[in-house]
């Protein structure tokens, strides 16, 4: 448990690591072998290579299948961010934090990525959960407000709310992410900026006592570097399957995004709140294009290889969706399924991230763990992998969350 000054000083940590200097990317090695070569470019290796690069490193990122492809767990045309998280009022802090970081970038990157919205949690009782997470918001000064049912029915009439007794509110600290176009647009810039994209799959190769001298590459190449970030996600078991798969469990998950009715921007950014249902089950947010996103969560969550299982929905899990749609949005009754998606999580027991030194390399570190709740912070963990790689002054009460040797095997 992480008292109330840590999770507060977790932002001011994050933000003494965000840059506000001119950039020193502009420096060119002079060495054959790149400084660090960052494994993975999703949420954690991407935004990672963006940041050392931006430290003036030189930084090889290597991807297997290319940013945000549709294997990946950072694929997908929408994540979302909040500051809702229970009474894990670290990661409130730390998704303050990142909000900031994510609209820095959008202006450096010229494209629009953040969709501001309202966000609602439903629920018919005060779950501890909810009760402390009440007195985070407090405590950090971010604002919500609590809606009955009747200001709820006044708010957001597209809505039904029978079965709910009040929703708490976030109201400025939540947004839709064009996670895919983030992506993408985020190793464009790491490469603008001077570093180099490999498509290749890449395991450890040799090594040197407690040294990692090089990547073993699938064509049989091989690439050296300085460092290594493994911010491998789904495929963090299968590069170190000692290590990792005895704490990291791969699971799918599905979302629809169903057609809104002809002419009607009532399920539409921006009129359409996000929302998670303690009730019912699931979350999602209003059209960005695409149709109402929702995810049945928690069900049908087996285990999944990301490079061999097949991204077809389940009937069943379609069937809760068309129920939950009906029930929740009687205007959108029999609405018609636009598009479907799997992908997958990989989380820990504790939920926690790991991003910690490799135990039998000096020279390794491995970022993993999303959980599903990763996106959110791409920018701010871009920095915080970026500063422990480079040996910048940390936490450590948030060193010690990340750590390996504190996560418990998944049962």
């Amino acid at each position: 448990m992480i008292d109330r000054r840590s999770f507060l000083n977790a932002s001011a940590v994050a933000g003494a690591m965000v840059t506000t200097s001119a950039p020193a990317w502009a420096r060119t090695s002079t060495s054959t072998a790149p400084d660090v070569a960052v494994v993975g470019a999703g949420a954690f290796g991407g935004w990672a290579a963006l940041s050392l690069r931006e430290r003036g490193l030189d930084v090889v990122s290597v991807d297997e299948y290319g940013p945000s492809n549709p294997r990946s767990a950072s694929a997908g045309e929408t994540r979302s961010i909040r500051s809702g998280y229970g009474a894990q009022g670290f990661y409130s802090a730390w998704a303050a934090q990142a909000l900031e970081l994510w609209k820095r970038r959008q202006a450096e990157f010229g494209r629009t990525l953040l969709y501001p919205n309202d966000r609602l949690e439903l629920a018919q009782t005060w779950s501890p959960g909810l009760t402390a997470q009440r007195e985070i918001f407090e405590r950090l000064g971010i604002p919500y407000d609590v809606l009955d049912r009747a200001a709820l029915r006044s708010r957001y009439p597209q809505m039904n709310f029978d079965d709910v007794e009040f929703a708490f509110l976030e109201k400025t600290s939540a947004a839709v992410i064009k996670a895919r176009e983030a992506m993408i647009r985020t190793s464009e810039v790491f490469q603008e900026k001077g570093g180099r994209f490999q498509i290749a799959r890449a395991m450890p190769g040799e090594a040197s006592g407690r040294t990692l001298r090089t990547l073993a590459l699938n064509d049989g190449g091989t690439l050296a570097a300085g460092q290594f970030v493994f911010a491998c996600g789904p495929w963090s078991p299968k590069v170190f399957p000692k290590e990792m798969a005895p704490k990291v469990a791969v699971r799918r998950s599905e979302y629809y995004y169903w057609g809104v009715p002809p002419g009607d921007d009532r399920f539409s950014w921006p009129k359409q709140p996000a929302w998670h249902d303690h009730i019912k089950g699931g979350y999602g947010f209003g059209s960005l294009e695409r149709g109402l996103k929702y995810s049945p969560s928690g069900l049908g969550g087996g285990a999944h290889d990301p490079d061999t299982a097949d991204r077809l929905p389940t009937a069943f899990l379609i069937e809760t969706g068309r129920q939950y749609i009906d029930h929740r949005f009687p205007g959108m009754r029999d609405a018609p399924i636009l598009e479907t998606r799997v992908c997958q999580t990989e989380g820990t027991a504790d939920s926690h991230f790991v991003i910690d030194q490799h135990p039998d390399y000096d020279n390794v570190w491995i970022a993993s763990g999303g959980g599903g709740h990763g996106f959110k912070f791409g920018p701010l963990l871009g920095e915080y992998i970026a500063g422990r790689v480079t040996g910048a002054p940390g936490d450590p009460q948030i060193d010690d969350l990340f750590k390996l040797s504190n996560k418990a095997d998944i049962g």
